[in-house]
């Protein structure tokens, strides 16, 4: 029963593939919409297990390039037992680079970032700046002058000793260093009065604050005091508030991504079912010869199953084929990370199993219904 089954599928080739391809362009979709929000969220979570310090913003600011604090603040939190330092910083989305207009992009978003260096420094400062690959340390007095990610490097063909234009000023590049995560690689690290120059902040005013703890491990403490303390009027994140604010949002976008990818499997879902149900009847005088020989309706019934589920494991081996494919095309072409997990994969191929039977119901139902007289005599 089986063999016939699989061999039912190939009397008309033409339809049988399309309704493979449905099934495998669904699959595919789950699997490549899904796998760029988790890889998404692991670049996420290496910046934030870097990050070993506290970051405070203006209240109620979506980000840092949008909220807009006092200096005075560095006093007021450095006075916080258990700080060690408090380092002011400014952040600002440029509007050009060497002429040419910046995206808001993933892919080619640039962020400028000054900050006071030397006490960065002093405290022990880690997280987006990773140790120098190339060149040296940017400090306090090297007006001028700009350290450099990864991904700008590559992006705008830089190196130590030369120059780059951040909208209209020139800037040398000093330093290259290393990243976290590919998501913070397109950042350029300026002087704080650098970065003030290309601002639109007023004098004695700057971003954000990022906070350097005496003992990392006690940033819920300390952190916990700072909101008790300033919490009217500021913002303060922890380790563990950044990673179940990021979580949240990477939650919901992978539901996002399956939902979308659902509808794209719904359609071939019913592509499956009018291929069976076709079969079925273009096979009238079959299945009723079928019955008069001792076919029993479970039989009929089994046997327009395996047929649908044939479909949907063939659709499901080439969706998960074509979904890396994706991947790695766009991994490849826009430097796009990605992260495929043993369980997608399997959710991925039991899914397109569960659509190939529940689209095989309907025509199996029908097809054991036939009267085995009426069909031969049609």
């Amino acid at each position: 029963m089986i063999k016939l089954s699989f061999f039912n599928l190939f009397r008309r080739k033409t339809r049988t593939f399309l309704s493979i391809l449905g099934i495998a362009v669904g699959v595919a979709a789950i699997i490549v919409l899904v796998s760029l929000v988790d890889g998404f969220s692991q670049d996420f979570n290496d910046i934030i297990g870097g990050f070993k310090a506290i970051s405070i913003m203006e209240k109620d600011s979506l980000d840092q390039t949008l909220s807009t604090l006092d200096s005075s603040w560095v006093g007021k939190i450095e006075s916080t037992q258990g700080v060690r330092a408090a380092v002011p910083e400014i952040w600002v989305l440029p509007e050009k680079i060497d002429g040419k207009p910046i995206e808001l992009s993933l892919s080619s978003a640039v962020s400028l970032y000054g900050l006071d260096l030397d006490s960065f420094y002093a405290a022990g400062g880690s997280g987006g700046i990773g140790e120098i690959e190339k060149g040296a340390r940017l400090r306090n007095s090297d007006r001028g002058e700009v350290m450099i990610g990864k991904g700008v490097e590559d992006n705008f063909d830089k190196f130590v000793g030369s120059t780059i234009k951040i909208n209209d000023k020139k800037f040398r590049v000093k330093g290259i260093f290393k990243t976290e995560s590919d998501l913070v690689s397109s950042i350029i690290v300026l002087t704080l009065d650098d970065a003030h120059e290309l601002s639109n902040l007023d004098a004695g005013k700057i971003s954000s604050l990022t906070v350097i703890l005496n003992d990392p491990t006690n940033d819920k403490r300390v952190g916990d005091i700072l909101k008790l303390k300033y919490g009217d009027g500021l913002d303060v994140f922890t380790q563990a508030d950044l990673s179940s604010e990021i979580s949240g949002i990477t939650d919901n976008l992978r539901l996002l991504a399956i939902a979308v990818a659902l509808i794209s499997a719904l359609v071939a879902g019913i592509g499956i079912a009018n291929t069976i149900l076709m079969s079925v009847l273009e096979r009238f005088k079959e299945i009723g010869a079928l019955k008069a020989v001792g076919w029993t309706r479970q039989n009929i019934i089994r046997m327009i199953l395996y047929e649908s589920l044939f479909l949907g494991v063939i659709g499901g081996i080439m969706g998960i084929i074509l979904g890396f494919s994706v991947d790695y095309t766009l991994s490849l072409f826009l430097g796009v990370k990605y992260f495929i997990s043993p369980a997608l994969m399997i959710e991925s191929f039991s899914f397109a199993l569960f659509l190939g039977l529940i689209a095989g119901l309907y025509p199996a139902y029908h097809a054991s219904k036939l009267d085995p007289v009426e069909a031969l005599r049609g």
